[in-house]
């Protein structure tokens, strides 16, 4: 092992230190036990090269084989990718940070918590993710799909001011993006009287300077336009999947309403859910084949297909 980083850019503890390095401790040790190596000796060259207070009886315990180093959920302290559409999906209704340091997302798309789930375990360098855990309900309710891990380091990173978690999530603005669409956006396709027919992907979200930087980083990193607005003041009453409920904040609503911005983001950003990727190149497929007149016929027959679901407004579901 030549080469090691510095002493300032590893943990001082070994509790804290992120898979790859503990792998590389590991083998270490064991390269270092077959030249004749014992315990405190490996231990006191591998805290002169890496800066790190390892126990020899650790160290002991590799040797002898009854034990492995722990990998806790730890990643590397810098912007990535995963980490990006992390902080974005955070953002979400469905996503909570318990006090016994989880991040926990619950939602009722099957695709959204593979994707999530899968950022994870790259974000922790792990070659496999957690299981998804399956609540079901009685009644015409959906299943919840449940992706939970354990990390407070992760825990106290989501916690931080909304300014710092943009300035991090931002480093990867369309992993960003994707993950907060997943979790809020929407779209939405409706044709009315005279033939009218408007096609709208949004976000609705309370948070007003979440909404501010994320139409800011779209015109930025995209040159996607947007628009801004006050939507539901606190108290109004809202309905989703058929319950009824008051709201506790007032909302706010980002839209992108322009065709070419819409297209724009299906082409830049899109969904990792299927139903809202297929329900956004559908109403795109129907505004750019047909004319106006035409446009409100083809809208209705895209919504008998969508699983026989017809609802009383003429919305694709």
């Amino acid at each position: 092992m030549d080469a090691h980083p510095s002493r300032s850019a590893v943990p001082k503890s070994y509790d804290r230190i992120p898979p790859e390095l503990a792998k590389t401790l590991f083998a270490a040790s064991i390269m270092k036990a077959n030249r004749g190596l014992g315990g405190i000796r490996i231990a006191r060259e591998l805290s002169s090269m890496y800066g790190l207070n390892i126990c020899p009886g650790t160290i002991n315990h590799w040797i002898y084989g009854d034990r492995r180093p722990r990998l806790r959920n730890i990643f590397p302290n810098k912007p990535s990718p995963a980490l990006s559409y992390i902080i974005g999906s955070n953002k979400g209704d469905g996503c909570t940070l318990t006090s016994s340091g989880s991040v926990k997302l619950e939602v009722t798309d099957l695709d959204f918590a593979q994707t999530f789930n899968t950022r994870m375990a790259e974000l922790f360098s792990r070659n496999y993710p957690n299981k998804i855990l399956v609540r079901r309900f009685d009644g015409e309710r959906l299943p919840l799909y449940i992706v939970k891990y354990t990390s407070r380091q992760l825990v106290e990173l989501l916690r931080r001011p909304m300014k710092e978690l943009i300035d991090i999530g931002f480093v990867f603005p369309s992993e960003f993006l994707r993950g907060f669409f997943d979790a809020e956006g929407h779209v939405s396709v409706a044709a009315g009287p005279s033939n009218s027919f408007q096609l709208k992907v949004g976000a609705e979200n309370s948070n007003r300077r979440l909404l501010e930087g994320t139409r800011k980083i779209l015109w930025k990193a995209c040159q996607i336009h947007s628009t801004f607005s006050r939507k539901r003041e606190s108290g109004s009453r809202k309905v989703i999947r058929g319950k009824p409920f008051l709201t506790r904040r007032t909302s706010f609503d980002l839209s992108i309403l322009r065709l070419s911005d819409v297209r724009k983001f299906e082409e830049r950003i899109g969904f990792s859910i299927i139903r809202k990727n297929q329900k956004l190149r559908d109403a795109l497929m129907i505004s750019e084949r047909y004319r106006w007149k035409e446009r409100s016929a083809c809208l209705e027959a895209a919504l008998r297909k969508a699983k026989g679901r017809m609802v009383q407004t003429t919305i694709l579901t």
